[in-house]
């Protein structure tokens, strides 16, 4: 079911609703009735702004086919391809945190992994 489908796909991007619909281009109110059930057949601009917003799979995004996320260069995991995609949501700011205490694990652990050989 399409609303079920849109519903967990705002979820796994940590959205809210509004923000959701303003990143595709859409009213919360078109989004909102997507997710209640009242619109069915939503226009094909939804599907095409949501799959290349996101990166979603528009196979799944229609009618559950498939994996959630596409990423047709990348040969990722649905699990990582969830985590880039709410990475990306991230202003450059907080990106950069990231970078930065993920560069510090792979530095400790490759620091580790020197000391057991």
């Amino acid at each position: 079911m399409l609303s079920a489908r849109l519903e967990y796909l705002i979820t796994s991007l940590g959205m809210k609703k509004s923000e959701f619909a303003d990143r595709i281009g859409f009213t919360q109110a078109y989004i909102s009735m997507i997710l209640s059930g009242k619109k069915h057949n939503p226009s094909p601009r939804f599907y095409d702004s949501v799959s290349r917003e996101f990166h979603v799979n528009s196979g799944w995004l229609r009618d559950g086919s498939g994996e959630v996320f596409a990423f047709p260069d990348l040969d990722i995991s649905a699990s990582d391809a969830s985590l880039l995609a709410k990475y990306r949501l991230l202003p450059p700011s907080e990106q950069k945190i990231i970078d930065e205490i993920v560069d510090a694990m792979l530095f400790k652990s490759m620091a580790k992994q020197a000391d057991t050989i």
